[in-house]
């Protein structure tokens, strides 16, 4: 997954300037490019959830010079990097649980930026991110089927520990039940589960093993553990993100590896 500071409109720019793309891959990595349609910002009641727009440009989705901003931005991503993966947003079901009146106009939107990004880089896989825990809490199930004709894969982020105390209390059709509403190949662009507290690096390790056997018959295209390594979170991310998240990690932050790792190790060399 490549996170940059921009994650809109703009980001093709800094994606230029840092060539973060060009470092990942002569390490043998596929590069994951984001392209997300909107941001948390501190407004004057609060955090909000918004349009992310460039000064000048009248941040919504219906906007004629937005979505063409935000299409050509997409278009220039992958006609300068051909990037394996390429998605329009990350986590969108949150957005249209709070702003619904704009789904329309984002499912248009897609409709329109596909073809753009197909027309440059062929091969470049095209994919919207849902959040499961927040889908499944908010009984966003229907939203898949609006998304299986538009792109090339269908992606979810899962945190069950947020949820369930332990790895053994998910049940046993969490994941199985999502061939009822996917038909597109299923790309788990973050998974993780903590290991603060009393979830320990053993807990953790059995999440792993836990969500093979879960998704066992799901058409499963990638699986992306979320950290390499133990971080901290700064700016709007230490205020909406819970403090455990940063232990969702293969290795502690002195670079030894946690028993996950070995795990983790063993699933890539059986690939």
């Amino acid at each position: 997954m490549v996170w940059v500071k921009k994650q809109g409109i703009g980001q093709y720019g800094l994606l230029k300037q840092n060539q973060v793309i060009t470092g990942v891959r002569v390490y043998g990595l596929k590069p994951f490019v984001t392209l997300n349609f909107a941001t948390i910002k501190q407004g004057p009641n609060g955090l909000e959830y918004v349009v992310d727009a460039p000064e000048g440009i009248t941040p919504s989705l219906s906007d004629s010079q937005f979505r063409e901003t935000w299409k050509n931005e997409a278009k220039n991503i992958a006609q300068e990097f051909k990037p394996e993966y390429l998605s329009l947003g990350n986590e969108i079901n949150d957005y249209f649980y709070i702003h619904p009146e704009d789904l329309n106009s984002y499912l248009s939107l897609v409709d329109q930026t596909y073809p753009a990004i197909k027309q440059v880089s062929p091969n470049t896989k095209v994919l919207v991110v849902f959040s499961y825990n927040h889908l499944i809490e908010n009984n966003q199930w229907e939203l898949f089927q609006k998304f299986n004709s538009r792109v090339d894969l269908i992606g979810l982020t899962t945190y069950p520990y947020q949820k369930f105390a332990t790895p053994f209390m998910i049940p046993d059709d969490y994941y199985s039940k999502l061939k009822q509403y996917i038909t597109k190949p299923i790309a788990f662009t973050e998974i993780g589960w903590s290991s603060t507290g009393t979830n320990t690096e053993k807990i953790q390790a059995d999440f792993l093993l836990k969500f093979l056997e879960l998704t066992k018959g799901l058409n499963i295209e990638m699986v992306n553990w979320l950290f390499l390594h133990e971080t901290t979170l700064s700016g709007v991310l230490s205020y909406i993100s819970n403090p455990d998240v940063t232990t969702i990690a293969l290795k502690r932050t002195d670079g030894n590896p946690k028993e996950i790792y070995t795990i983790w190790i063993k699933l890539k060399e059986l690939k």
